[in-house]
């Protein structure tokens, strides 16, 4: 079952009501919000969905007319939210039905739905990707922004080969070699939106806890503060840390919103993963009031390279300690990276 709900626009920061606020300018239409999803986001069937709900909602036709002209009521929602390929014949019934008779508009509907049936880089992974999990990829590939709250471990987007292979060991302790290979190569494939042409703005606040627990071995853990001040250089992404003195009310657990398309039908869609949960949350506004809380109360971002620096001494100081072997694994290799690195 779904509902249409108005998400916001970027005159609205804090979300319209279905009527609109006075003095408000957003004219976006409502957006779908499905409570589970069969298959994955992608940006064809967004941008067509968009068009889709727009020309509709623009042209007044009804949900029962419109439904009835592709077959089912079920069918129509899918192609609205985005959530299916959608079939040229379809679309462009759909089109006549909503009195669309130029060319141009006609021939984008087209390109679109011959796009939509495309298939993901994912497909190969597929039976890795738990279905809860599978639209959250494909918004977070489609995502303009990015933010997330960090509390046990540093974030998928952001974490350096030898410390997610380690995660990926700990989360999947029966998994044989080659499974561990394709999960690592996943994870590592979704890294590149932060290298694209066009990347989406990256915005994470990380749990001091997460600098400090010792979950993965010290080498692993060296080379993921190394890379995070890498990552600190790349200009659409922020990196906060939360001090453990912060004195101010948490989330209950680690949060990541993402915002994809910025388009004249819709203006933001919300996309929720809390603990082992993906979906398009009704919270989505209160889970942004929880992101917006956290990044006034975290460090600023320019105080992150200090505060990694300081975790790779302590490492550091935690391999030359007497019992540093027996504390932290790999603590014997790792003072050797950290006396050579000349970011400490």
């Amino acid at each position: 079952m779904s509902a249409e709900r108005h998400l916001g626009c970027a005159d609205c920061a804090g979300g319209c009501d279905a009527g609109g606020r006075a003095g408000c300018r957003c004219t976006m239409a409502p957006v779908w919000v499905p409570q589970c999803e069969p298959d994955a986001l992608t940006r064809p069937r967004l941008l067509l969905a968009a068009r889709l709900r727009g020309l509709r909602l623009r042209r007044r036709i009804s949900v029962e007319a419109a439904a009835a002209s592709v077959g089912s009521r079920a069918l129509l929602q899918a192609m609205e939210r985005g959530v299916t390929a959608s079939s040229p014949h379809h679309v462009m019934t759909l089109a006549t039905l909503y009195g669309v008779t130029d060319h141009e508009t006609r021939s984008m509907l087209l390109q679109l739905a011959l796009h939509s049936g495309q298939e993901g880089w994912w497909e190969p992974y597929r039976s890795l990707i738990r279905p809860g999990f599978l639209p959250f990829l494909g918004a977070e590939q489609a995502a303009q922004m990015i933010r997330c709250y960090a509390v046990d471990a540093v974030p998928d987007l952001l974490q350096h080969p030898d410390y997610a292979r380690a995660v990926i060991v700990r989360a999947h302790p029966g998994a044989g070699d080659e499974e561990l290979r394709r999960r690592l190569d996943l994870l590592l494939r979704r890294q590149r939106i932060l290298y694209a042409a066009e990347p989406p703005h990256v915005w994470v606040v990380l749990d001091e806890k997460v600098l400090l627990r010792r979950a993965v071995p010290a080498r692993a853990m060296y080379r993921q503060f190394d890379h995070l001040l890498d990552l600190c250089e790349l200009p659409h992404l922020t990196v906060q840390v939360m001090p453990l003195d912060a004195g101010t009310a948490l989330p209950p657990g680690p949060i990541a919103l993402v915002r994809v398309l910025q388009d004249r039908d819709v203006t933001r869609v919300a996309y929720l993963q809390q603990l082992d949960t993906a979906m398009y949350p009704l919270e989505a506004d209160r889970a942004r009031h929880w992101l917006n809380n956290l990044a006034v109360q975290a460090a600023h971002p320019d105080q992150t390279p200090a505060r990694l620096r300081q975790a790779i001494r302590e490492l550091a100081e935690e391999a030359a300690a007497p019992a540093g072997d027996a504390g932290v694994p790999g603590a014997a290799s790792v003072a050797d990276d950290t006396e050579a690195s000349a970011r400490v």
